[in-house]
């Protein structure tokens, strides 16, 4: 009878143990979901910066891009279509007659935290003459 009772308990304690570990493994599915959000927002985050320094080095090359702040100088639907509002500001500094520094600051909301990214570029000059 003793017996009986020992393997009663033993089945109970393994069912249980069983039980916590597949409530535990519950959470993985939604976390990596999570996980797999947060990665796209900051992939398109890094797309959206390269696509606005390349923008602004298109316009240094040709002389169109004086130093100052600027907003988003690709196509607004770029921006549009997103989930995940972005705020970009792409900055021009000259660099005497040798090339521009350029700078793209990206600012984003993302599970409730800010996050943000940071690009520069240094473009220099090509004497075309």
């Amino acid at each position: 009878m003793e017996d009986e009772e020992g393997v009663f308990f033993l089945s109970a304690a393994i069912l249980g143990i069983v039980l916590v570990a597949m409530t535990a493994l519950f959470a993985l599915p939604q976390h990596a979901v999570e996980l797999r959000r947060m990665d796209s927002c900051r992939m398109t985050a890094i797309f959206l910066a390269e696509e606005e320094i390349s923008e602004m080095e298109l316009r240094a090359a040709d002389g169109r891009l004086p130093a100052g702040t600027y907003g988003w100088l690709g196509p607004e639907e770029d921006l549009a279509e997103r989930q995940t509002t972005y705020e970009i500001t792409g900055t021009a500094q000259e660099d005497g007659k040798r090339g521009s520094l350029l700078v793209v600051h990206l600012a984003w909301q993302e599970g409730g935290k800010p996050q943000e990214l940071r690009l520069e570029r240094w473009v220099a000059r090509h004497d075309t003459q």
